[in-house]
């Protein structure tokens, strides 16, 4: 396409998306190996996390990046950073980010992820989503400017020694740790305390099993519960293992 196709393009996402408050005053210029692209001034993503908006202009809210992801993806950072200060990163850049990790972790950022699952390849858009917003957090908690990528740069220092081939995956198994011991065992052991109350209180209910749709052996309701607690019993040790 070209470039007046796509400009029109941007000018329709930037008015769809930006609340109708802001005027065209209150957007920065900041550019990538594209060009320049005009980003909200109250936002800390820069312009490949806006031009992803561009390119998939497509889904809603539901399809957003889920929120553990980019938690996990805050982990990661904050993970890589401190490493990188140990193999020579500047400290004091290195803390920056790790401060700006841990708002991302904390989800007082969450507004700064707009982009949806659908991207390409490895969740390149993603990563560098993160690396934006981490960038300008870090960069603001040290007094600079937004979408100057000094001194904090979102490529050569929060990404630093890192590729999305690597930290998309790491942070979908660090998302999915988080989500089995923060919500899935523990619903699992709701649902089995239910199961079991549900078992004592039908203990005296007696009722006919079926057998291939035959009548069988009588047996409690209470009985049958058990059997399903068990069941919910034994998937959480497989959950564990």
């Amino acid at each position: 396409r070209d470039s007046s196709s796509l400009g029109k393009r941007l000018q329709r996402f930037v008015f769809n998306n930006v609340p109708p408050k802001l005027e065209m005053e209150e957007f920065r210029t900041e550019s990538d190996t594209f060009g320049e692209l005009k980003v909200p001034a109250d936002k800390y993503y820069g312009a490949q996390t806006m031009r992803s908006m561009m390119n998939f202009d497509i889904g809603g809210p539901s399809e957003k990046m889920p929120a553990p992801m980019i938690k996990a993806f805050g982990i990661l950072k904050k993970a890589a950073a401190e490493v990188n200060r140990e193999f020579g990163l500047d400290p004091k850049i290195a803390n920056a980010i790790s401060q700006a990790a841990d708002e991302v972790i904390a989800g007082k950022l969450q507004d700064h992820f707009p982009l949806v699952i659908w991207q390409t390849g490895s969740g390149t858009q993603t990563n560098m989503n993160v690396n934006e917003v981490i960038s300008n957090k870090a960069i603001e908690i040290l007094g600079g400017k937004l979408g100057s990528k000094n001194p904090v740069h979102p490529n050569d220092h929060v990404n630093k020694s890192q590729s999305s081939n690597d930290t998309f995956p790491t942070a979908m198994h660090i998302a999915t740790a988080m989500e089995i011991e923060l919500s899935l065992i523990p619903a699992l052991k709701q649902l089995l305390d239910a199961l079991k109350s549900k078992s004592d209180e039908f203990k005296d209910i007696i009722k006919i099993g079926r057998t291939h749709t035959q009548d069988a052996v009588p047996l409690t309701l209470g009985q049958e519960f058990s059997a399903y607690a068990t069941q919910i019993e034994f998937g959480i040790d497989r959950v564990k293992a």
